[in-house]
């Protein structure tokens, strides 16, 4: 089984990464083969609007790190996305994968057939660190992210830190630290 971490935050040492990275390890755990992919080290440009992927689900025209990215979504057998709140949404680098992840979804107005280029029925786990003490200042976001990856066909667990103004608080969090295992551990199970 292979699991995948995307990791949309900028730092390298952060709340964020310090949360998938405790997904992987619960994953690890019980045999798993683990991946954690960091968008900010990516060169990857925005969605150009071409459409050519409704020509080919699952193939993106803009050839650059992204399709790296793309066959790793592909051949997961479990995903975890992470990212930071920033301005009220998305980290930008997260942002940029979520458009680009547009090729993967199916056309609702294709041709019978079509279907998404993720087979149905994974496990996903939603990551987000935020500086607002209040776990549902955000929930805006978290509904924005389950939409999306609703149309992925898989089971969504979601974890969330909230007051996270210190970068290292994660590190320091053994029930959030603990939360992030059991979540790489369900995702394999």
């Amino acid at each position: 089984m292979k699991v995948l971490a995307i990791n949309g935050s900028p730092r390298k040492k952060g709340n964020t990464t310090t949360m998938l990275e405790q997904i992987l390890a619960g994953a690890a755990e019980v045999g798993a083969e683990t991946r954690m992919i960091d968008l900010n080290a990516l060169k990857m440009r925005g969605c150009q609007g071409c459409l050519a992927c409704r020509e080919n689900i699952g193939e993106c025209a803009c050839k650059d790190d992204f399709q790296d990215v793309l066959e790793a979504l592909k051949t997961s057998d479990a995903i975890a996305f992470g990212t930071p709140i920033y301005v009220f949404n998305v980290s930008g680098q997260f942002k940029c994968f979520l458009d680009r992840c547009y090729c993967l979804v199916p056309d609702p107005e294709g041709e019978a057939g079509y279907e998404a280029a993720i087979p149905p029925g994974r496990k996903f786990t939603i990551v987000t660190s935020q500086g607002d003490e209040d776990p549902e200042a955000y929930r805006h976001v978290i509904e924005y992210l389950r939409m999306i990856f609703s149309f992925l066909g898989g089971t969504i667990r979601v974890i969330t830190q909230a007051g996270t103004e210190d970068r290292d608080s994660a590190r320091n969090d053994e029930a959030l630290l603990s939360k992030a295992r059991d979540a790489g551990r369900w995702m394999v199970t």
